[in-house]
């Protein structure tokens, strides 16, 4: 059987008093590629935001390489090597898609 790199369980998120995810529950071995698929408002982008924590506030289980990532800040998900990349439309056509990326924000 190959390593769970990522389980979500009964995963539940809020932006101020909206309550966006409901019971969420994911399992991302290692080798899978994974997709979310769902019309606008389905919450993909929460899913996403709230796995590194960027929502307001969040309850349920996130395990990262089965440490329980639930309750940490963003900095130290990212350090564990979990990113997000929303999508934006503000990129420069003449760099490479690595050098986007490396772009500093504004």
């Amino acid at each position: 059987m190959t390593k769970e790199l990522l389980k979500i369980e009964n995963l539940h998120a809020w932006y101020g008093e909206s309550h966006i995810l409901h019971g969420v529950n994911l399992t991302v071995h290692e080798g899978e590629v994974v997709t979310l698929l769902g019309r606008n408002g389905a919450g993909r982008t929460t899913t996403m935001r709230a796995i590194v924590g960027l929502t307001g506030s969040r309850k349920g289980s996130i395990r990262i390489n089965g440490e329980e990532t639930i309750k940490l800040a963003p900095h130290k998900v990212a350090h564990m090597g979990v990113g997000y990349c929303p999508e934006e439309r503000g990129i420069f056509a003449s760099l490479t898609a690595e050098e986007n990326l490396m772009l500093p924000p504004t």
